[in-house]
């Protein structure tokens, strides 16, 4: 398929150009759930009952954050309120937890749906594409799992169809799938996600120095001394080397980044044969539509 890149930035920019269309709803966060880190460990339980919670399997769907903290995070979610402790490791979320994850949906989608102006007969085109698409998805099995794309699609609090949050649901477990496709392509290598992620940044140039890794990575819960010792670790690799304004990639990470990323497009469009080339290039221009309508209104709303 050509224009692979581009064709996946423009469904993550769809995607993220929705939630700016309405005003902030980020109070509902702390109404609900006090501290916005209860809410992400409690829908994921939401998205995967009845199948219990356990620090495994959280790990395996956000793989580049500290497995020491995700203990900590769903001990400190139980103690919350949110989830209940079933058996060792295992979690289930509460009635308290359900209700404040529905609520927060329940008003998101309201809103945006209210907010929407992008013309149903498109709408209801772009629905069709994306549901065949994303049936696709389902069908595609990694060797590593498919955490992220099943967390998503099984587990979607209940919408109006033929909406826009349709459209975003079905954008989330695009991006959920294309996920999988990269945890699939790197796994292989036989390093943790955070050595992954830390190769990741010095390769694309984000972060070439312990303190740019601490800077832009607070949410990962590792300090200094783990970035350190992972700097050490991929420069004995021979995957990074050191150098007077920090550390670089070398000719063997690069190989070995290069094809992971490769590898990630290769398995992020596998489903995609399903679609006609016409569905391809249909849904490219309602993507891009829909797009450049929500930056309008966000536009407009900011001039209010």
């Amino acid at each position: 398929m050509k224009n692979d890149k581009e064709l996946y930035e423009l469904i993550r920019e769809t995607s993220f150009s929705i939630y700016p269309i309405i005003q902030d709803i980020t109070y509902l966060f702390e109404e609900y759930f006090r501290e916005r880190k209860f809410f992400q460990s409690t829908f994921l339980a939401y998205c995967i009952k009845p199948k219990p919670l356990t620090p495994e399997l959280y790990c395996k769907r956000s793989p580049y954050v500290n497995p020491i903290s995700v203990n900590r995070l769903l001990v400190e979610t139980k103690d919350a309120g949110f989830l209940k402790f079933i058996g060792e490791d295992e979690y289930m979320i509460t009635e308290s937890g359900t209700a404040g994850i529905e609520a927060i949906h329940d008003t998101f989608y309201k809103r945006i749906n209210e907010m929407n102006e992008f013309p149903q007969e498109k709408l209801k085109r772009l629905i069709d594409i994306l549901t065949k698409l994303v049936k696709a998805c389902s069908k595609v099995k990694f060797n590593s799992g498919n955490v992220c794309f099943n967390a998503s699609y099984y587990g979607h609090p209940k919408i109006v169809n033929g909406t826009l949050a349709q459209v975003d649901q079905l954008l989330d477990d695009i991006n959920a799938f294309r996920d999988d496709a990269h945890i699939a392509a790197w796994t292989p290598v036989g390093v943790s996600g955070h050595t992954w992620e830390v190769l990741t940044f010095i390769w694309n140039g984000e972060a070439n120095t312990v303190d740019k890794l601490v800077e832009k990575l607070p949410f990962r819960n590792y300090d200094r001394d783990d970035y350190i010792k992972t700097l050490e670790d991929l420069t004995q690799r021979g995957w990074i080397q050191s150098g007077e304004d920090g550390y670089s990639i070398t000719d063997q990470g690069k190989a070995i980044r290069d094809k992971a990323e490769a590898d990630t497009n290769k398995n992020f469009f596998l489903p995609w044969k399903e679609l006609t080339d016409d569905e391809v290039n249909h849904l490219r221009e309602l993507l891009q539509g829909l797009k450049e309508i929500n930056l309008k209104l966000v536009e407009s709303n900011g001039n209010k």
